[in-house]
């Protein structure tokens, strides 16, 4: 039956994917096209490219309410489309990127008008317009400025000159105090070029605390969100992304310090001064780079570093996969999805002195193994406002979890969801494929329904997972014993028949240190169950258990988050520390009702304690998964039980009996001798007692 539907579902998929080819071959031909108000651009296949100029108003153009500027990017010279070409309006702070087609859109208010606009791709030379000259729809064509190495004096040793000063000047070239940038993020799936299984769409705002240090943490926001599976295939699509969203953190390569940009890590990769262009009379270097011993399995490709202030402006980067399913074939059957090639573009935009990312463009691939299908995954992100002023951390419970799935917390599709945001524009094929399938009357109608929102076996189990965190460390527990030489003995004084006294040597013990195990269960961002162990390693035996509930919140709001957690439950402890061995005469004594055999007995006293514990703690988030904590804690005892231990020390050590008699007992005798001078004093309460306050030190770790 699995067979018959896996067939039934491959032939529908072929059908849709011969659908959509069929349909758009019969748009391939199509005549002009008005790409502006100002201008027909005509194509043909077989026409030769034109060296073509941005077509302006012949008069600046005053426009009175809030419009939308939009358009295309191409080459001037081929006159093809140019992706991913940053856009600006510096003095308003308002970015966006075209789209793979070109396509772009900004959405302005009236008194923009009055500013200028500029693109921007690497190696062509920047284009700034006024934008009263801009027509609302415009092609904008940009200049390509590739020269050869030789045309400028370098030698290719510099190449470690460049890339060391490029590092040592990220913190003059890339903002120093808190920022806070909105952007729009896509993520989409397909099965071809032309075929789109679905796609989630988000506005974020993306808090990074600082560019200076070598360890920088940011924090990411989804302020709004909408999805879709496309219909009729969603059944096939059981791949979702996690911690997407993140990628504008996680692959700022300067904000991260990616390995290949660190002078530490140089022997490990091999450089080429390639080359450059020029860009309004600045130089742009052009670097190659890979991995000298895994160039396949680690990212290669190239860095952009602007020659004047040697701020790096842009990556290419590649990481090769599995390219054929004949290769996937020789993998272990239990591989669910083989990863194919996975290429990233990543571009930076300058806003005063200081350079912000501006865009990602990440694609990959990979073979579904149980399907047999070749899935395609592309994340674009694009920065649309930049704030630098009265900048404050993303509060903890409105921050988007390295493990959350934007597909479960997106809202369905609205056609005019996007009204007020700028974003990075569909790709046509994308656009066109719900009218190819349906048509243009129901397009919408379908789009609206809700598909696949289902979490899989594996996803519910992931996510419940993912609210566990374990710890491990030390504790340090307070504790007093008194030293000295004891005398001790049971049903007869020991001090009368010993002349003159010998006793047990015993030293004075005043701390010990557990290792301590723990874990947590989280029941939202605020509360959380938790319990832990702790073993003593030195001072004493001690075994200490403890459940409750905890509360979190966030201190000093900052890149790197500083928790303050609380907590309280019930808390049951042992500790016993040994006092040495003690002679009996006769080789046997009855101790608390119970027979011991032996001529000597081991001696140990201890304290059992049941109560309540309350904790206080400071925990450090120093990673994606992992933060440090410090920890104290106060046991409040409702019942305790202080002893004195008398065991066996001849035979089998799991038969050797053993007998507990309280302190209390009248036929218990301790006496000692605490300065060793002779001076018995006999002792009628404990000599041995653990505090009520101990510190926990380690490290939280989570899936």
């Amino acid at each position: 039956m699995p067979g018959t539907i896996s067939t039934i579902m491959n032939k529908r998929l072929h059908f849709l994917v011969a659908l959509i080819l069929t349909t758009a071959a019969t748009t391939v031909c199509m005549a002009e096209v008005a790409l502006t108000d100002t201008t027909v651009v005509a194509k043909t296949e077989t026409a030769k490219p034109v060296v073509r100029t941005t077509s302006l108003l012949s008069s600046p153009l005053i426009r009175e309410e809030a419009f939308t500027l939009s358009g295309q990017t191409r080459d001037a010279e081929t006159g093809i489309s140019s992706p991913y070409v940053s856009i600006r309006i510096e003095r308003l702070g308002l970015f966006t990127v075209s789209n793979e087609d070109g396509k772009w859109s900004l959405k302005l208010p009236s008194s923009a008008t009055n500013e200028d606009i500029s693109f921007k791709y690497l190696g062509y030379t920047t284009q700034t317009l006024h934008i009263s000259l801009l027509p609302n729809s415009s092609v904008i064509y940009l200049k390509p400025s590739s020269v050869e190495l030789t045309e400028v004096v370098v030698s290719p040793e510099k190449k470690f000159e460049i890339l060391r000063s490029a590092w040592n000047s990220i913190a003059k070239n890339y903002p120093v105090k808190p920022t806070l940038t909105q952007g729009f993020y896509r993520e989409t799936q397909r099965v071809n070029d032309s075929l789109f299984l679905y796609f989630n769409e988000a506005i974020l705002n993306v808090f990074k605390n600082t560019y200076r240090n070598s360890q920088n943490f940011g924090q990411i926001e989804v302020t709004r969100s909408r999805k879709n599976v496309f219909p009729g295939i969603d059944s096939i699509n059981d791949v979702r992304f996690y911690g997407g969203p993140h990628f504008p953190n996680e692959l700022d390569i300067v904000f991260s310090r990616w390995d290949f940009i660190k002078p530490s890590e140089f022997k490990n990769w091999s450089y080429d001064l390639e080359g450059g262009y020029y860009d309004n009379g600045r130089f742009i270097y052009t670097i190659a780079f890979k991995h000298k011993e895994n160039p396949m399995s680690n990212f290669q490709g190239h860095l952009f570093i602007d020659g004047d202030n040697y701020a790096y402006i842009g990556f290419e980067l590649k990481r090769f996969g599995l390219a054929s399913f004949n290769e996937a074939e020789d993998l272990s059957s239990e591989e669910n999805y083989v990863s194919g090639t996975t290429t990233i573009d990543i571009g930076y935009v300058e806003k005063g002195d200081r350079y912000f990312l501006s865009h990602i463009n990440y694609k990959t691939n990979g073979i579904n193994m149980s399907s047999q299908v070749r899935v395609f995954k592309d994340i674009e992100y694009v920065t649309t406002s930049i704030r630098t002023d009265s900048v404050s951390p993303i509060p903890y419970d409105r921050q988007f979890d390295y493990t959350d799935i934007l597909s479960i917390k997106a809202d369905n599709y609205d056609n005019s969801f996007w009204k007020d945001y700028n974003i990075l524009q569909e790709s046509q094929v994308q656009a066109k494929q719900t009218q190819l399938l349906y048509g243009q009357e129901t397009a919408i109608k379908q789009l609206a329904k809700v598909y696949n929102t289902e979490l899989t076996e594996q996803e519910k189990v992931l996510l419940f997972l993912k609210r566990f965190t374990f710890e491990g460390g030390l504790s340090y527990h307070p504790l007093q014993s008194k030293g000295g030489r004891y005398v001790i003995g049971y049903g007869a004084d020991p001090q009368a028949s010993i002349t003159p006294p010998t006793g047990i040597q015993v030293k004075s013990v005043s701390f010990g240190i557990s290792t301590t195990d723990g874990i947590r269960f989280s029941l939202n961002k605020n509360w959380s169950l938790f319990g832990s162990l702790s073993t003593a390693l030195y001072g004493l035996d001690q075994l200490q258990s403890s459940l409750g509930i905890n509360f979190r919140t966030p201190l000093f709001p900052s890149g790197r988050w500083i928790f303050l957690d609380l907590g309280v439950g019930p808390d049951f402890s042992t500790s016993r520390l040994r006092l040495g061995s003690m002679d009996v005469p006769g080789g046997s004594l009855t101790i608390g009702g119970k027979k011991l055999d032996g001529s000597v007995l081991s001696v140990s006293t201890g304290q059992n304690t049941i109560g309540a514990i309350g904790k206080i703690g400071l925990a450090v988030r120093m990673g994606k998964q992992y933060e440090l904590f410090a920890e104290g804690n106060y046991q409040l005892s409702l019942l305790k039980e202080r002893y004195v231990q008398f065991k066996e020390k001849n035979g089998f050590f799991l038969t050797r009996s053993t007998s507990k008699v309280d302190w209390n007992d009248s036929n218990l005798y301790v006496w000692l001798d605490e300065r060793n001078q002779g001076n018995l004093v006999r002792m009628t309460s404990p000599t041995f007692n653990v505090e009520p306050c101990y510190i926990r030190l380690g490290v939280r770790s989570g899936f």
